[in-house]
């Protein structure tokens, strides 16, 4: 019996598929087979009962699972601990963000690696559908998202942490009389082109709209094409606050002001990381997180007329 073995089943449980569990493994699937078959006869024990439906844990193997994981993250914090003793980290970083922070957590992940030159990481950009899903897969350590607590109370194998507190704003031209007010209405939307990015929650949020038809011109994940259509004064967008805090290119441009919604439409979301709750957080995935915590306090203040 190897470490390894003991990740094995743990992502087979978690996965519920032999092939799934391969291809996240970074394995074939003759070989993780095989592995499991030793493992089952060096305990003569089954593990998971196998069939055309997937890999499900037997009584005892379910058992035995729930030990693998304890095993598994008394080990990485062995690993954390020797590593702490030489000043040196290693390990890898898999982190999954919508486009709106992209910008700090790159200048944020180069940092680190200068730090920790042997280091890996892999950076995706996704909405954040798409993010909690990678993570659920296990495809990425760390998703970093938008949410609220009907979230928190819907995927109950994630850990979701607050990083930021924001709500839903509207971006408008310098030029345009909209900006003259404090606070935008839902009527004030009439007639008034708008351009959406293309994420889950915003499209619930334009859902709380009781306007019979809102000019939504486009629905993009294209970051610079809101920015031109911000800039040329051809839509206004609705979005996060924070993603004009973060986007290094939305939170410099002066062309295009902040403006809070009026009630009831200036619901609260929250900005922050989460991960799958059968897997622990290695020491160099709890340092990019510190790292990455300590510049959003230090962010480019907002654009919000007040």
């Amino acid at each position: 019996m190897n470490i390894e073995q003991l990740k094995y089943i743990v992502v087979i449980a978690r996965t519920g598929s032999l092939k799934q569990a391969a291809d996240e493994l970074h394995l074939t699937l003759p070989a993780l087979s095989q592995s499991i078959k030793s493992l089952e006869g060096e305990l003569n024990i089954t593990l998971f009962h196998r069939s055309r439906r997937g890999s499900v844990p037997t009584e005892e193997g379910h058992k035995l699972i729930e030990k693998a994981k304890y095993v598994l993250l008394a080990y990485q914090d062995f690993i954390d601990e020797a590593e702490a003793y030489t000043n040196t980290m290693s390990g890898e970083i898999r982190v999954a963000t919508y486009p709106g922070p992209m910008g700090i957590l790159v200048e944020v992940i180069s940092k680190l690696k200068m730090d920790f030159p042997d280091i890996k990481t892999a950076v995706y950009e996704n909405s954040t559908e798409a993010i909690i899903k990678k993570v659920q897969d296990g495809e990425v350590d760390v998703g970093l998202i938008t949410y609220n607590e009907k979230e928190e109370h819907k995927y109950r194998t994630l850990i979701f942490n607050k990083l930021l507190d924001g709500h839903m704003v509207a971006a408008i031209n310098k030029n345009s009389q909209l900006t003259k007010y404090s606070q935008i209405t839902e009527e004030m939307l009439k007639g008034q082109p708008i351009i959406l990015y293309d994420d889950i929650y915003i499209s619930d949020f334009m859902k709380r709209f009781n306007l019979p038809a809102l000019d939504i011109r486009l629905i993009t994940n294209n970051i610079d094409t809101i920015k031109n259509s911000l800039e040329n004064n051809t839509a206004i967008n609705i979005g996060f606050d924070y993603a004009f805090k973060t986007d290094v290119g939305l939170s410099k441009s002066s062309e295009f002001v902040i403006v809070d919604f009026a009630p009831p439409l200036n619901n609260t979301y929250a900005f922050g990381y989460i991960y799958h709750k059968n897997n622990g957080l290695s020491r160099i995935i709890r340092e990019f997180i510190k790292r990455m915590s300590n510049k959003l306090r230090t962010n480019p203040p907002d654009k919000r007329i007040d």
